[in-house]
């Protein structure tokens, strides 16, 4: 392609490259279901219109040049390489085997990482639109925005701006953009509070040195010691005892779904969960939508460990926030904007309400920290590394993990989808290294879902935890 313009790739967004395994594709996947079908031509047409024509690196594929990657036009685009359809004539299980197969094939690299996939013929669904990105091309956010702006209002009805957005309280997408409002100076308090910490609490240098001793020996202790004497909302002391947590975590051993994940993937989804049954119940708690929702998966994945005879105290996962405000005009060049933050999930929990106030309290305390920005940095230097440092070093913070976890709210109206309305959405993360499961929950019109994927041997059976999830939010008076 002597000659295609081209556009070096940023490191943000490179990191995603370079994670890649067979086993463990970077790719967002997503299924909006309709009432009704559009045809295979309007699909097209609306693509071509709202989203090529728009973003450039849709049509572009990634290229790389010594150790530089770049964004490169491909001179052969053609959008029929990128759209298509099939027709099941089966059931959602059906739909559930055929998606997971496309959890784990490869975009061609010759082409823009991307595809869509207009499915028809599922008894009692109807067509379903299946989209896959690679991640390199946008963060999730950006992706979940960029798929609303291919939609309308119903009725003419004027269309709010809230993709990804969540109520004052925040969740975790306003996580990282509350970091980053922190600035540098946190993070200088940060280095100076961790160092000083054990002198403040020993009292004396004899007592520090044993205290410190006993940290090296038993990392974890200091995360213990620090949140037992500090208010939750302390940023400095709340950054260096999760940064020790973090550190101090081993890898994911012993749960069910622990091991090398393979190439097969399994697919499964809870959908149709009422929003306002879940605000309820955050009103009855004083929590919020999120702490509510974190506190379902909670004990959707604790009932499911131990059910496979792994109970576990806690579960770790990798979560991502966003480090920019969200704009509702979409910049030509999407990119990836957020950090990757640790958040140890405890799973001793009586019931809901327990693993509510257990999520809300561990969610606060990742919230008044500046973990986001240290994270962001740490993504950003595994861009710039060579790639067989990058693959270890990603394996060895991602293994520390059961995989990812994200919560984005989508729109609170109803839309159409060339000229058809969208009955509802799902959206199904990626994982890396040997994690071996993701969760994807998900608010369109009043509505929540929750994509499961998870590994085929490792996790076999991911549409028990959805089932789990649904009894626990059913069982809550």
């Amino acid at each position: 392609m002597s000659g295609a313009p081209s556009k070096p790739i940023p490191p943000s967004d490179q990191t995603w490259l370079h994670m890649d395994r067979p086993n463990n594709l970077m790719h967002v996947r997503s299924l909006m279901s309709f009432d009704g079908e559009p045809d295979l031509d309007s699909v097209r047409s609306v693509l071509r219109e709202r989203l090529i024509d728009r973003y450039p690196v849709f049509s572009r594929r990634a290229v790389q040049r010594g150790s530089a990657w770049y964004w490169e036009n491909d001179a052969d685009f053609d959008l029929t390489h990128h759209v298509g359809e099939v027709r099941l004539d089966g059931d959602e299980r059906d739909l559930r085997r055929w998606m997971g197969e496309r959890f784990s094939e490869p975009f061609d690299p010759d082409r823009p990482l991307w595809d869509a996939t207009l499915v028809s013929g599922i008894e009692g669904r109807g067509a379903v639109l299946f989209c896959r990105f690679h991640h390199a091309l946008a963060d999730g956010v950006r992706l979940t925005q960029l798929l609303f702006s291919l939609c309308d209002p119903i009725d003419g009805a004027p269309q709010t701006a809230s993709v990804g957005r969540e109520p004052a309280a925040g969740g975790l997408l306003s996580t990282g953009a509350k970091a980053v409002r922190q600035g540098l100076g946190d993070l200088v308090d940060v280095s100076v509070g961790a160092m000083l910490w054990p002198v403040r609490a020993a009292g004396s240098l004899g007592s520090s040195l044993r205290a410190g001793l006993g940290f090296v020996r038993h990392p974890r202790r200091l995360v213990t010691a620090v949140e037992g004497i500090v208010s939750d909302d302390n940023a400095s002391v709340n950054t260096a005892a999760e940064l020790s947590r973090l550190l101090a975590t081993p890898p994911n051993t012993g749960a069910a779904w622990s091991g090398v994940p393979g190439v097969a993937k399994r697919v499964a989804w809870a959908d149709g969960l009422d929003l306002d049954r879940i605000k309820e119940i955050g009103r009855e708690d004083d929590a919020t939508v999120n702490d509510v929702l974190m506190g379902l998966v909670a004990r959707g994945v604790e009932r499911y460990l131990t059910e496979r005879g792994t109970p576990q105290p806690e579960i770790a996962w990798l979560v991502p926030v966003s480090l920019l405000p969200f704009d509702d005009n979409l910049p030509e060049e999407l990119g990836n904007h957020f950090a990757l933050v640790f958040l140890p999930m405890p799973l001793r929990n009586a019931d809901l309400r327990a693993a509510i106030a257990t999520m809300q309290e561990r969610m606060s305390r990742v919230k008044n920290s500046v973990q986001p920005s240290i994270t962001f940095g740490l993504q950003w230097m595994i861009a710039q590394t060579p790639q067989a440092i990058a693959y270890r070093v990603t394996n060895y913070f991602a293994n520390k993990t059961a995989g990812l976890l994200t919560n984005v709210p989508g729109p609170r109206q109803a839309m159409t989808f060339a000229g058809v309305p969208v009955a509802g959405v799902l959206g199904w993360v990626p994982t890396s290294g040997n994690q071996s499961v993701g969760l994807c929950i998900f608010s369109y019109d009043g509505q929540v879902s929750i994509g499961i994927s998870g590994d085929a041997v490792l996790v076999p059976d991911p549409e028990r935890i959805a089932e789990l999830i649904v009894e626990e939010l059913a069982a809550h008076g």
